[in-house]
């Protein structure tokens, strides 16, 4: 009997053991997900003064993670010429790569649903997932505390609009 009991945990240890070490072969080394559709965008990048987010989002996901622009328009759920056309912007306004790309991180999937703004949906996930007060968000992203506090308002009542809660 106790032999048996020793072969089920030892069988369960392994299971979990298993689990486990499938579950962190799925990680990279940057925090990303091989499955595209798992994509994460670093705060960081929105940490500058001459960039739009999308700017931001494209140049990143384009040098960075050297995504073609019909994989950023997939990810994003905007059309290539939008892309191509942020990103146009983005290398003229900011020829340099991003220094430092890392840190708390916006996962892509979150930016494919088109009833918010980029802005919105960003300051709308570090407001609510993340519990960050406008003063934080607004360091985060570069902006002022007043404009993060608009903008989650302005997202807070499109999303009661539309039927989903904040």
């Amino acid at each position: 009997m106790l032999s048996e009991n020793a072969n089920e945990k030892e069988d369960f240890l392994d299971s979990i053991r298993l689990d486990y070490t499938e579950n962190v072969e799925q990680l990279t080394l940057d925090g990303f997900y091989k499955d595209k559709s798992e994509v994460t965008i670093p705060v960081s990048i929105f940490n500058n003064e001459r960039l739009s987010a999308l700017e931001a989002i494209t140049k990143y996901l384009k040098e960075q993670l050297k995504l073609s622009y019909s994989e950023i328009s997939g990810l994003l759920n905007r059309s290539t010429k939008t892309v191509w056309g942020a990103y146009s912007k983005a290398i003229k306004k900011m020829p340099e790569e991003f220094r430092n790309a890392r840190g708390l991180d916006i996962p892509c999937s979150l930016l494919k649903e088109r009833k918010l703004s980029v802005l919105e949906t960003i300051t709308a996930y570090l407001k609510d997932s993340h519990n960050m007060r406008y003063s934080q968000i607004a360091c985060r992203l570069n902006r002022n505390d007043r404009t993060i506090w608009t903008v989650y308002q302005r997202a807070r009542k499109k999303m009661r609009k539309n039927g989903f809660s904040s």
